[in-house]
């Protein structure tokens, strides 16, 4: 339908002349805070895109996990006078309470962007005793005070899957070189633990719902279902077995990097120190391979105790952590995290190849091997499963390769 003009646009013959703009108009001033910093000016797609840390999403649950802050608030509260070097400080807010509490020196390293927004955060809020520093610590090694030892070295080196950590390679290095005599990794321990969960309706959801996707048959792609790692939490409801402890970490007693890792982590450190480019650009992305320890993995035998009559569809995998002192007991805690619950490290599940159906008390024996091949590129760390029944309500036994992605 046309529309019907009115009489002001009928009756206009010509179009009116453009207002000049007033020459007092204001004016756009550049200044410092418009121009694009030395990052900004180097940054690519790829960098932007692959920097999640960054991210206030990313950051938020921090501020939130009263549990963690808790449990290193013990640790903040002996650092008076002490030295404190932060690995994967992220947003600095763990780092800033140790500077508030009264620490000699605190430096927090991150590779992310997000140590700029840190730094500037801590300079408003009057902190003289920290430092923030973006990159790797074989990036930044030259950026520390020359010879210094740190009495502490807060560093979250587990993964998921305990291992399969970038930042385990940091913290091994930092572990063996730059601590005093008397210094500590926290956490020094971790542990994985291992439950069943019954959810058919998840099931069907993620892995019989490719028998029929509106009229075709997609049975490829259970397959690849069936090969990832589940990552989300898990409603107690459906946990339907006790928790058992499968394999546990002491960082104090774990084997370091080799002598030809350790020459390749201080030719990385060398070559950084030369080209000063830490800060003025992103940094250079080197081709990362995981520690012989991560590489070689481990194996743990579990038996899960099922606490009702029911089918076990999923096996899932979480952390805890802990720090134990030699020296001073009285910063020691522990982090207990339990399937379901807000907590740092989200569950890691696998599904069952063949379900498991069990009595109440009944036993489902299992092992579990672990691994983060360099041949995958670092980013792929491979779960290999198998668990049987006793057999009360049918002998079944399964087994199935499954593979957790870190990008």
């Amino acid at each position: 339908m046309p529309v019907k003009k009115n009489s002001q646009t009928a009756t206009a013959s010509k179009p009116k002349p453009k207002e000049s703009r007033s020459a007092n108009a204001s004016k756009v001033v550049l200044t410092e805070s418009l121009l694009a910093t030395d990052a900004e000016k180097h940054a690519t797609s790829k960098s932007l895109y692959g920097d999640s840390a960054a991210r206030i999403s990313s950051n938020i649950s921090t501020i939130h996990d009263q549990n963690r802050l808790r449990a290193y608030e013990v640790i903040f509260r002996n650092v008076r006078g002490k030295t404190l070097l932060h690995l994967g400080c992220g947003m600095g807010l763990y780092t800033m309470l140790a500077a508030r509490g009264m620490a000699k020196m605190v430096i927090g390293i991150d590779s992310s962007a997000i140590v700029d927004a840190a730094r500037v955060v801590a300079e408003q809020n009057g902190l003289k005793n920290i430092r923030f520093i973006r990159g790797r610590l074989c990036e930044v090694l030259h950026q520390l005070p020359p010879d210094m030892k740190f009495d502490y070295v807060l560093c979250e080196w587990m993964g998921p899957l305990l291992l399969n950590e970038r930042v385990l390679t940091d913290a091994l290095y930092a572990r063996d070189h730059l601590l005093t005599e008397s210094g500590a990794l926290c956490p020094n321990r971790s542990s994985l633990h291992v439950a069943a969960v019954s959810d058919y309706s998840f099931r069907l959801d993620t892995e019989d719902f490719w028998s029929n996707v509106y009229g075709f048959k997609m049975e490829p792609m259970k397959e690849l279902v069936r090969q990832e790692v589940e990552m989300c939490s898990i409603p107690a409801n459906n946990i339907v077995s006790a928790p058992c402890l499968a394999h546990t970490v002491h960082m104090d007693t774990l084997e370091g990097l080799t002598a030809e890792e350790t020459e390749t982590y201080e030719k990385l450190a060398s070559q950084a120190a030369a080209n000063h480019n830490c800060e003025k650009e992103n940094p250079v992305e080197h081709r990362w391979v995981p520690a012989t320890v991560a590489q070689k993995g481990f194996k743990a035998s579990f038996t899960l105790h099922a606490t009702c009559n029911t089918t076990v569809h999923y096996l899932t995998f979480y952390l805890d952590a802990a720090f134990t002192s030699k020296t001073n007991p009285g910063a020691n805690f522990v982090l207990a995290v339990r399937p379901g619950s807000d907590s740092a490290w989200t569950e890691v599940s696998v599904g069952l190849r063949e379900p498991l159906p069990v009595n109440a008390g009944e036993k489902i024996r299992g092992t579990v091997f672990i691994s983060t091949p360099a041949d995958k590129g670092g980013k792929t760390t491979v779960v290999e499963v198998t668990a049987k029944t006793e057999g009360q309500v049918a002998a079944i036994e399964t087994s199935g390769t499954y593979y957790y992605q870190s990008y």
